[in-house]
């Protein structure tokens, strides 16, 4: 692809930059930086690589300037949320031991990294026996059902 066929499609490339920073102004400078990118690049310049330097170039931007991301146009889900046992679960852990039982209580709330930080035992003990705890857990909740 050319530079005259690249600017053809100038509209779509600056939606595509607008999508990608969420500034219109900085979108415009992007899509003008990635003109003159290519305009010096040899390659065979399809849409995909074209939206790759785009990104780039906002990468580069942000880590040169040291911008920080408006959070506020970005969905993000809640985290707070925390895990309870329900009954069925209080009954088939009531068969496990008192450490095990620990680790799974925790486990709702914590990754393994947090709990072996937490109780300062080893990641690999941690993961190990939740496993192993779990795969009993689903035995017994198989035999129940």
């Amino acid at each position: 692809m050319s530079l005259l066929e690249l600017s053809k499609k100038d509209s779509y490339w600056r939606a595509i930059a607008l999508k990608i920073c969420r500034n219109k102004f900085m979108a415009d400078d992007i899509v003008q930086e990635m003109y003159l990118k290519l305009c010096n690049n040899d390659k065979d310049k399809n849409d995909f690589y074209v939206i790759i330097v785009m990104r780039n170039i906002f990468l580069d931007t942000i880590k040169k300037d040291k911008m920080f991301l408006d959070v506020d146009n970005y969905d993000f889900k809640d985290t707070d949320i925390t895990f309870e046992i329900d009954d069925n679960e209080k009954e088939l852990i009531e068969g496990l031991k008192w450490y095990e039982k620990e680790l799974i209580e925790m486990s709702y709330d914590k990754s393994f990294h947090e709990i072996q930080r937490e109780l300062n035992i080893n990641y690999q003990f941690v993961r190990r026996i939740l496993n192993k705890t779990k795969t009993k857990w689903q035995d017994q909740k198989n035999k129940r059902d």
